[in-house]
């Protein structure tokens, strides 16, 4: 993927704004729209972000161009982290983002060391989410915010019932969807307060039935970045929201001052 993304990005005369980036960058179910409902929850006073599960960085680039964040991005994925600073360096104004390979379950920073982490569409291939939510109280500072866009499994819904692939699990093998109540009880036993919760399914169910009727705009197509199954992998979203499978919430969970 990043040697097809430095060709696009050639000739270097091309002056590339962040939104150009947004077919691959904001694949979150709402888009980059879900991501400015999201941050609208961040007091003003906090700077220093963790973006877990970043892909291609288009929420750190975000926070770092629209609210003055100093951003660091984590994935898993080398492959992405790469490309994300390629995009990042292809700015007409470089954000000030720092993009690194790491596993969310080991993240690689001190104890306090973010005003905030934010996460969009990164949890739900994670079986182990007492250790995640651990992790991120660890790095937080005191009064520290844990912003949370995710998809989560309806209520009383077998996950055997789910199609896949989907953008974050190939088979059910690799998929570790829990309900809303599961996680935020889990959350709450780590030492979170939740703050603000909103049920955005309604809204995301509208967002993937435009979206899968609008063709994208090239060359920045999701395609690019989730391959050849990205057709399906978007079908089976829509199947599993429209069956009532699949909830969408977003949510602020607070580290409350020791």
């Amino acid at each position: 993927m990043f040697s097809t993304l430095k060709s696009l990005l050639l000739p270097t005369s091309k002056q590339w704004q962040a939104h150009d980036f947004s077919g691959i960058d904001q694949l979150h179910l709402g888009g980059i729209g879900s991501t400015q409902e999201l941050i609208t929850w961040l007091p003003s006073d906090l700077k220093r972000g963790l973006d877990i599960g970043c892909g291609l960085g288009g929420t750190s680039r975000y926070l770092a161009l629209h609210k003055g964040c100093s951003m660091t991005g984590l994935d898993l994925n080398d492959d992405y982290i790469r490309c994300a600073t390629l995009l990042n360096q292809s700015l007409t104004t470089v954000p000030d983002c720092h993009f690194v390979v790491g596993n969310s379950l080991t993240l690689p920073f001190s104890a306090r060391s973010f005003d905030f982490v934010v996460s969009q569409h990164a949890s739900m291939n994670i079986d182990n989410k007492g250790d995640l939510l651990t992790g991120i109280f660890k790095v937080l500072n005191d009064g520290g915010q844990f912003l949370l866009h995710e998809v989560m499994l309806q209520p009383n819904i077998n996950p055997d019932c789910v199609d896949y692939p989907t953008p974050w699990a190939s088979n059910i093998a690799a998929s570790h969807l829990l309900e809303w109540q599961q996680f935020v009880d889990e959350a709450i036993a780590v030492g979170f307060t939740l703050t603000q919760f909103e049920d955005n399914t309604a809204s995301a169910l509208n967002w993937i039935r435009q979206t899968r009727k609008t063709k994208p705009k090239p060359p920045f197509t999701p395609l690019l970045a989730l391959g050849p199954t990205a057709g399906a992998m978007s079908a089976n979203v829509l199947a599993n929201i429209e069956h009532g499978r699949l909830q969408v919430v977003s949510a602020l969970l607070s580290k409350q001052p020791a």
